[in-house]
């Protein structure tokens, strides 16, 4: 079983490349860096405000919302 910290540094990894795909794609939505973003989620997991199996959930939420809209 994985640590909160490897767990952590392998969900930032993943958050950072899907971030850079998005910030190339220069979506005026989103307007934040990709660094910024994942120095805030990294801050939060941190702070212990939120966990990486939150994260994880929060981001699984954003991608089906995501793929709802774009089919309808």
């Amino acid at each position: 079983m994985e640590n909160k910290k490897e767990k952590t540094e392998k969900l930032l990894m993943e958050l950072r490349e899907e971030l850079y795909m998005l910030e190339h794609q220069n979506k005026e939505r989103y307007k934040w860096s990709a660094s910024t973003l994942l120095g805030v989620i990294a801050l939060l997991i941190d702070k212990g405000v939120v966990t990486p199996e939150e994260v994880e959930m929060y981001k699984t939420k954003a991608e089906m919302q995501t793929f709802h809209t774009q089919k309808d």
